[in-house]
């Protein structure tokens, strides 16, 4: 059964990077996935009913990797993410964590618009409401770059999901990035960044070099495999950095 004809449904919105598309579709297990699909990829995804703060992508999970480093005694209170798109690790971090504070910067309005309409953005912010904890998640309208020039704040952890199709932006692949995302680190907080990337050897040069760049700022580097069988196109990785040495589960250490 090809693509089309597992389609239940699609709507079409124009954002700052292209027509976007929702689109619904059965998952494996026979549950109704709402997919956020912009410059060609799907970009964001949400199970639909009760399990709207389920993570239906395989990469989402692999951002998880950060609380990992509670285990070392580092307190992971306070994040910030980097593209909102769908607001699918949000919700599923927020509900998961009752302790954490999330920031998280999203150019586009309308990508915001789309989350709360389509991707239960608003029920995630209706619970934190009637929970008495609407402060736990702060949205920012900014670009990322711009975000942290101008705040004063400090995290424990940045996580950097910034996509424009399937690359990241190469400004924020940059030595000058990397620096002024330590700069808002907190001491030993981490720095994660996912990748899509594929399995010819452009690919893996692409990857490699964003871990040897890394390492000019940081001092342990980890990959994580999180690619997803299901919706993936490509292999996605999500790259981890900081000057503390954690040990994280089924990660590679890439510390040269």
């Amino acid at each position: 059964m090809g693509f089309l004809d597992k389609l239940l449904s699609r709507r079409s919105y124009d954002t700052m990077f292209g027509r976007a598309h929702v689109i619904v579709m059965p998952a494996s297990d026979g549950r109704r996935v709402r997919i956020l699909e912009l410059g060609g990829t799907f970009q964001s995804a949400s199970f639909e009913g009760s399990a709207w703060a389920e993570l239906p992508f395989t990469y989402f999970k692999g951002f998880d990797a950060i609380f990992q480093a509670k285990r070392a005694g580092k307190p992971m209170g306070s994040v910030l993410l980097l593209g909102g798109g769908g607001f699918a690790w949000p919700k599923h971090a927020l509900t998961e964590h009752d302790d954490l504070h999330l920031d998280v910067v999203e150019i586009d309005p309308v990508v915001v618009d789309i989350a709360r309409k389509h991707f239960y953005l608003d029920r995630l912010e209706h619970h934190l409401v009637q929970a008495g904890t609407s402060e736990r998640l702060r949205i920012s309208i900014d670009d990322a770059s711009r975000f942290l020039l101008e705040c004063s704040d400090v995290y424990d952890a940045i996580i950097n999901d910034l996509f424009q199709g399937r690359t990241t932006p190469e400004s924020t692949s940059t030595d000058a990035f990397f620096a002024l995302v330590k700069h808002h680190l907190s001491p030993g907080g981490i720095y994660a960044q996912n990748i899509v990337t594929d399995l010819t050897r452009e690919g893996g040069r692409t990857l490699f070099a964003l871990m040897a760049k890394l390492e000019e700022t940081f001092l342990h580097v980890w990959a994580v495999d999180a690619t997803d069988p299901e919706f993936g196109g490509a292999d996605n990785y999500i790259i981890m950095a900081s000057d503390a040495d954690y040990p994280f589960d089924g990660c590679m250490d890439c510390s040269g």
